[in-house]
């Protein structure tokens, strides 16, 4: 038997489990019928060559099964995808799994190193507004908030493109990061500076002054963890989106990840390649969001109480 305390672990993760296969066979689904309905493939192209007949053309669908059902195709696929077996890129004539697994290790990289500046940006622009009082660097906070949310993520790559071409700094790594950071940094200190302000007046401050314990710790110790949970909502969510915008930043300033290659498989109608880049967003999206809600749970016993009702 289970102890009651357990119980509520249990069932959180049995229910982020479901919720997960429910995703995958949701957007898989949509996806591939949807691809498949675009009325054209990865051998469309072929017929404009004069020197390939449409009879050659009929063969390659044909050893690619190109040339079922689309139902039939998906059961296929969804049977292989189970055992891991994505399929074989059109394109690169690879196993998609190694090819998208490879590139994805970078992207994922790059989106942590983002997620990092981001809260470190936010935490502590924040941190400090609220320790200071100042109007003026409310105003400044404010202004970061507009501008950076305002910026278009592709305005924001060309910029860091430029500071690359002129050498202004050579890492195409960094440049990266700190562009998929700044949409980010907006978000997170948006919601983060008045989870702090609307923590401070909370009553469990007013007793900790009381205490006489000192500003700087009352924040730390106290307000942090009251504030922190909006903030880690959104990084679950911010995962999805750091993904979505490596797309134009990886294509803009030209360093190899998953968006690159999404945008090379659109071009190419590499629809095996497009579901391995699906799939592998979705789970890392699902991870993402199971883990800002475990760090939830941990941080806050009301979630941890209600998960047991």
């Amino acid at each position: 038997m289970f102890e009651p305390s357990f119980l509520p672990v249990l069932h959180f993760f049995i229910r982020k489990a479901v919720q997960g296969v429910l995703l995958l066979l949701i957007t898989s689904a949509a996806a591939f019928f949807l691809l498949s309905s675009a009325g054209s493939d990865a051998f469309t192209s072929l017929r404009e060559d004069p020197q390939i007949s449409p009879a050659t053309i009929e063969k390659l669908r044909a050893s690619y099964g190109l040339d079922r059902p689309v139902v039939e195709r998906y059961g296929r696929w969804l049977a292989s995808a189970v055992r891991a077996d994505l399929g074989e890129s059109f394109y690169y004539r690879v196993p998609v799994t190694e090819l998208v697994l490879a590139r994805f290790g970078s992207t994922a990289l790059l989106a942590f190193a983002a997620i990092g500046i981001a809260a470190l940006i936010a935490v502590g622009l924040a941190f400090v507004n609220v320790r200071s009082q100042s109007r003026t660097l409310s105003a400044i906070t404010d202004a970061v908030i507009l501008i950076f949310a305002s910026t278009p993520r592709i305005v924001i790559s060309l910029f860091a493109l430029a500071i690359l071409v002129y050498g202004a700094i050579t890492s195409v790594f960094w440049l990266s990061a700190i562009s998929l950071a700044v949409p980010l940094i907006a978000i997170l200190l948006a919601q983060f500076n008045q989870s702090l302000h609307d923590a401070m007046s909370e009553d469990f401050i007013r007793t900790a002054r009381a205490k006489g314990l000192s500003e700087t710790t009352i924040i730390l110790r106290h307000a942090f963890r009251a504030a922190i949970n909006p903030a880690l909502t959104l990084f679950g969510l911010s995962l999805g989106a750091l993904l979505g915008g490596s797309v134009i930043v990886e294509t803009v300033i030209g360093r190899p990840g998953i968006g690159s290659l999404t945008v090379s498989a659109v071009r190419n109608r590499d629809i095996p390649l497009l579901m391995g880049v699906m799939i592998v967003v979705s789970i890392a999206v699902w991870a993402g969001n199971t883990l800002a809600e475990v760090l939830q749970f941990v941080n806050d016993k009301r979630i941890r109480s209600a998960e047991a009702e």
